[in-house]
């Protein structure tokens, strides 16, 4: 699964055609990986280097999976499935955290 993630996530170009359709985004001065493009580089980071920092769990669980990012990318990536793909690894432990980023799992999940 993790492989297809990658592949899925690969195709991004970070155009930003997302970004304007997101609600969480939208609803307040986040920073910007919480929208859809941030979080895509945040998993494309935590896949490739293992890179997962507290902000990268905050910003993955806050996506509402509502699928508008979905059908504004030119790319047609399905970036909902990515992210529940990812919070799937990520709390099935297929993906560690470390152990700092890991005290915060238990209020997330």
């Amino acid at each position: 699964m993790r492989w297809k993630i990658f592949v899925e996530i690969s195709r991004c170009s970070f155009c930003g055609f997302c970004e304007h359709a997101c609600p969480t985004l939208n609803y307040g001065d986040f920073r910007r990986q919480y929208g859809p493009r941030g979080r895509i580089q945040a998993i494309l980071f935590a896949l490739r280097e293992n890179l997962i920092s507290p902000e990268t769990i905050r910003g993955v669980y806050t996506c509402l999976e509502c699928n508008a990012c979905s059908l504004h990318c030119p790319a047609k990536i399905n970036i909902a499935e990515i992210i529940r793909k990812f919070r799937y690894l990520v709390s099935s432990g297929s993906i560690t955290p470390r152990p700092k980023v890991r005290k915060l799992m238990p209020i997330i999940q």
